[in-house]
């Protein structure tokens, strides 16, 4: 069928052209089964909706564990910090004024004992307010930030006042995958953002008794990490998986699903659906649905899959391929008869 026609018996078709044309422009609502549908086009066809293909190459990835993630507020951890900072800066002021009022008092007795002592205890109340915000740190924020220097800390609180990081707290059921866990991908729209585990969290999630991690999220995509938000999440394993990367073009979206047309042999395009496609930077890395060797359809799939669903006069063989080639017939005759 030419979708594009010129000659005069196509116009003289032109009722049913048009609504072809029409449908090819806006994607309705369709379903079908997971399989074993699709449309058969001829090569003149393929050329008018611009088909083509690319060869699905074996690709591995490690395994993930199905996670949630959830945006912490980072206000407390910054107010943290800073009340640590002042601390430390008043200890080592203390700590600096107790040894030199113990130096005058051993060298000719300018200073008093006293004052010694007093300088000294200052200087000991200021240390153990200083220990005290460290284990805060630890008790809220686990022992990943615990552990990080001060200039690693700050680094952190920047990056968080820039909106350029997010902490996240990653949850599985059971703890499921979190034990030895390094990283976490955090899904965010159609892609994703790379998040690296600091450690432990000190706060449980009861609903799926899960102990939880503390990631740090990075890139232009942990702005939109705003607090109190839940996303699904993703936890690596050192186990590897084998799929193939589809093109994010090549993508069908119906009904919370994701389908392709795969080239099922000369003309033949089966719909297929991708069980379990994660987002990757690139495209889906699909582990089932397409296999190595799979043609799929990288370019015209939209217009596959509407030529294929607004046909209903189209015929159709056993196997549930549509043929346009025949259905083109049946509009020029049609038109012819007009």
């Amino acid at each position: 069928m030419c979708l594009i026609c010129t000659t005069s018996r196509q116009r003289r078709g032109a009722p049913a052209f048009l609504t072809l044309i029409l449908a090819l422009l806006s994607l309705a609502p369709w379903g079908g089964p997971a399989s074993a549908a699709g449309v058969r086009l001829s090569p003149a066809v393929q050329r008018e909706l611009g088909v083509a293909t690319r060869t699905m190459t074996l690709t591995h990835r490690a395994a993930e564990v199905d996670a949630f993630a959830k945006v912490l507020d980072p206000e407390p951890l910054v107010q943290l910090d800073t009340d640590l900072a002042t601390a430390e800066a008043a200890a080592a002021a203390s700590g600096a004024e107790a040894t030199r009022a113990s130096a005058l008092h051993a060298a000719d007795g300018g200073v008093s004992q006293k004052d010694v002592e007093a300088a000294v205890a200052q200087a000991r109340s200021d240390a153990l307010k200083v220990g005290i915000l460290r284990r805060r740190v630890g008790l809220e924020w686990g022992p990943g930030v615990a552990r990080m220097s001060a200039a690693a800390r700050a680094r952190l609180v920047r990056g968080l006042a820039a909106g350029k990081i997010a902490l996240v707290h990653v949850d599985t059921h059971n703890d499921e995958g979190q034990a030895g866990a390094r990283a976490v991908k955090v899904d965010i729209g159609d892609g994703s953002a790379a998040g690296v585990v600091l450690g432990p969290a000190r706060a449980a999630e009861p609903r799926l008794q899960s102990s939880g991690l503390i990631v740090e999220v990075t890139g232009p995509s942990a702005i939109l990490l705003s607090v109190g938000l839940t996303q699904s999440a993703h936890i690596e394993t050192r186990t590897a998986q084998s799929g193939v990367l589809v093109p994010r073009p090549a993508i069908i979206r119906f009904k919370g699903s994701d389908w392709v047309y795969v080239r099922a042999g000369p003309g033949v395009f089966e719909r297929r659906l991708l069980e379990s496609p994660v987002p990757q930077a690139d495209g889906f890395f699909v582990p089932k649905g397409v296999s190595p060797g799979d043609e799929v359809v990288t370019r015209g799939a939209a217009a596959l899959f509407t030529a294929e669903q607004s046909l209903p006069g189209a015929p159709m063989a056993a196997n549930g391929i549509r043929s346009l080639a025949e259905s083109e017939h049946t509009m020029h005759d049609s038109g012819a008869a007009s």
